[in-house]
């Protein structure tokens, strides 16, 4: 149901979500709510818990154990070992053990020892309680995939890495188990040493080729080795002899470079001077050091002189000057001719330098040649030398590798022992019966749990102040309890007849208390404007409303002194049966139909203030009575004769009638049946007066159910569902079906 009537599933409250401990309390009180249907469920789901245990055979588990190694045991002195490609160290390598002891491979290896195939015990065919043919046994066999069977039933273990191995198979017979797991062992192990073998051969006839293949190549890189060495010189003597030789070009070629160089300049500095009669005048470097020019110079200014001196005493035309100037033109003369023959000299040197410097560029290009040569000689012998040691040194690690490979190959080592072969086991590993019945009563609990939950999910009836006061919307002014006339402690014995007068006669009971409760708030409603005329009403029958109505006119004639009750249940009154009185006398509807004052059909009760009106002749049509002004002319005027006026009508989901009266009376009072009135049938009475803007004053709960002490709303958490009524006043309500509920407002259903 809506709202917060269910104590599971929990709703967050407005100051956050409900704490541990309040969803714990709530889930005790829903348990104990719902405590049949909890009990119920627990027990049948721990029988069947108990029954499944009961009915598994039992499983036993053998289990051996055995060391894998990441290599096998050293018998050579050197790292020689053949391994498979695949193998791996660390976990890798574990892992890929445990997936060959769980392999098809190798349960083929151990179907084929133990004759697996057709073995009915393993096939499991062989129990008589199957009562197979022959000829069915045979087809299981035949269609069976026992190496499939086999693979998947090998369980492996490796804690930690460390290389223990345990293998562990199950099976409903011991003696089965444990040969099945020694079987495992022994063919792995033989297994590893068969594989070991035929890889050490693979690889040994790899070797050989590769043996052959290498020998072939390294005669080959030393003959040609040989030949190179015996058709090529690149000793370091003709290396040292060529060095020498371009040393010496280099040094003739610098000389003859320099001779070059100075013979141009000389060509250079004495070409202007050639045929000039002024050469001793000339500053040339080549003229200043030349010693035949420097005497020629030295006897040109000796005479020159001198024929300043004579032309100091003598003309011109003197035969001695004469004779000077003739001596001054051979000086000048003979030094032309050999200013001409010093640029000749001077460039032939040049041509000579010149032939020379290319004469010693062709011979040192020669030797460099004759170098270069003897460097790449050396290069390849160096290279067909590195070939040869390195095609010798590939072959003595084959030969070496071939020898150890033959001897491993003969001595069969292996990386896998068994350390414990497996024994028969004594204790099944399932059923584990204290765990099962462990697991099953927390799985009942579990149920019951969840089946209270579900129940009272479904469960969508009100029944606390809650569900009224956020579901409907409307006031709760209190709950009245089951009234228990067997309970001589609360008060004077109750008359079976009058069992709905239960306050009347107990007025100290906690019925009385919770009526009590229920008029204050009625009271404190309108304190300003008392409410005259209230009309109770209920969605369904069945629901405890003339009770209702009679506890509460009892109750507010006690505190008024002067109330009315008015049974306008025209349809099935119940009223003046509750008082003892005549229903035939006349009533409402002899007033509404005739002209007699109303007056004259109210009716004295037990009670002390309190006035009956009975209903009177049952009309034909209920609805038009309340329709007629004389209807509402009697409302008024009833009001005006009493403090309080309490009109009990027939439900609102059957009739009309308290819909129409409901417009007439200062408020409206719902009566609920605890525990039975869906929450669906509330919310349409109560939309039904809103609709017609009727005032709900609010809800009462009737026949609530009690623990033991308290009233009133403060026992809403001790309500509970079941029981049967067994007062004696049940039967007599089945002998009136005109009733509208038990007397005391029991439900004759239970």
């Amino acid at each position: 149901m809506a709202g917060d009537g269910h104590i599971l599933p929990t709703l967050p409250s407005k100051f956050g979500p409900l704490p541990v401990e309040a969803l714990a309390s709530r889930a005790l009180r829903l348990v104990n709510v719902r405590r049949w249907w909890f009990l119920v469920t627990v027990l049948l789901v721990f029988a069947a818990a108990v029954v499944m245990v009961k009915r598994q055979k039992p499983v036993f588990r053998a289990t051996g154990t055995m060391t894998v190694d990441q290599a096998a045991p050293r018998v050579m002195s050197t790292d020689s070992d053949v391994a498979p490609l695949s193998s791996q160290g660390g976990k890798p390598y574990y892992q890929a053990q445990r997936q060959i002891l769980q392999s098809r491979d190798l349960a083929a290896i151990v179907v084929n020892r133990l004759g697996l195939a057709r073995d009915e015990r393993f096939l499991g065919i062989a129990n008589p309680e199957l009562r197979l043919t022959r000829a069915q046994k045979d087809s299981v066999i035949a269609t069976a995939d026992v190496v499939g069977m086999m693979a998947s039933r090998v369980l492996t273990e490796s804690p930690d890495e460390s290389g223990i191995v345990k293998v562990s198979i199950e099976d409903t017979d011991p003696d089965m188990a444990k040969d099945l797991v020694n079987a495992v062992l022994k063919a792995y192990r033989d297994r590893n040493i068969d594989v070991k073998k035929r890889v050490v051969k693979e690889a040994s006839s790899d070797l050989n080729a590769i043996f052959k293949r290498l020998e072939a190549e390294k005669s080959d890189s030393q003959k040609n080795l040989y030949i190179y060495d015996r058709d090529h010189d690149f000793s370091d003597t003709r290396r040292s002899v060529v060095a020498d030789r371009i040393m010496a070009l280099n040094r003739a070629m610098r000389d003859a470079h320099t001779v070059k160089q100075r013979a141009m300049q000389e060509v250079s500095q004495l070409r202007k001077y050639k045929g000039s009669r002024d050469v001793f005048s000339a500053a040339a470097p080549a003229l200043m050091r030349d010693g035949l020019l420097i005497e020629l110079k030295r006897r040109f200014l000796e005479l020159s002189t001198r024929r300043k001196e004579l032309a100091t005493t003598y003309l011109q035309d003197h035969p001695k000057i004469v004779v000077v100037d003739q001596q001054l033109d051979q000086l000048l003369g003979l030094a032309g001719r050999h200013v001409t023959a010093l640029h000749d000299s001077a460039q032939q040197q040049v041509v000579a330098a010149t032939n020379e410097e290319k004469d010693v560029t062709t011979q040192l290009a020669l030797a460099k040649d004759e170098d270069s040569e003897i460097r790449k000689a050396k290069i390849e012998h160096d290279k067909l030398s590195a070939n040869a040691d390195e095609d010798r040194l590939f072959y003595d690690k084959v030969a070496k590798r071939l020898t150890e490979t033959d001897i491993l190959r003969d001595i069969g080592v292996n990386n896998i022992n068994i350390l414990d072969l497996a024994v028969t086991p004594k204790s099944p590993v399932r059923p584990n019966v204290q765990v099962a019945m462990s697991v099953g009563l927390l799985l009942a609990l579990l149920a019951g749990i969840l089946v209270a939950v579900g129940v009272d999910l479904l469960d969508n009836t009100l029944k606390t102040r809650e569900d009224i006061e956020l579901t409907l919307g409307v006031p709760f002014l209190g709950a009245i309890p089951r009234f228990l006339p067997g309970d001589l402690a609360e008060g004077l014995p109750v008359p079976v007849d009058r069992i709905d007068l239960y306050v009347h006669y107990r007025p100290n009971s906690r019925v009385a208390e919770a009526a009590r409760g229920v008029r204050t708030n009625l009271l404190f409603m309108r304190p300003d404007a008392p409410l005259k005329a209230l009309l109770i009403t209920s969605a369904a029958p069945r629901e405890g409303k003339t009770s209702t109505s009679a506890t509460l006119a009892i109750t507010l004639a006690a505190s008024t002194g002067k109330a009315l009750l008015v049974d306008t249940d025209l349809r099935k009154p119940r009223l003046h049966k509750l008082f003892g009185l005549p229903g035939g006398e006349g009533g409402l509807t002899s007033h509404v139909l005739t002209n007699q004052p109303i007056e004259n059909f109210v009716r004295r009760t037990d009670v002390p203030g309190l006035d009956l009106l009975p209903c009177g002749p049952l009309p034909p049509n209920p609805a038009e009575i309340v329709h007629t002004q004389r209807f509402r002319d009697m409302v008024k005027r009833l009001t005006e004769l009493y403090e309080v006026v309490i009109f009990d009508s027939s439900p609102i989901e059957l009739v009309t009638e308290p819909l129409v009266m409901a417009s007439l009376m200062d408020g409206v009072v719902l009566v609920a049946h605890a525990e039975a009135t869906r929450v669906d049938s509330a919310k349409q009475c109560v939309s039904a007066l809103q609709a017609i803007n009727a005032n709900i004053l609010g809800v009462v709960l009737s026949r609530t159910r009690r623990k033991s002490a308290g009233y009133g709303y403060y026992y809403a958490n001790g309500y509970r569902r079941g029981g049967q009524y067994k007062y004696r006043y049940q039967y007599r309500y089945q002998r009136d079906p005109d009733a509208d509920g038990p007397p005391g407002g029991d439900d004759a259903r239970g």
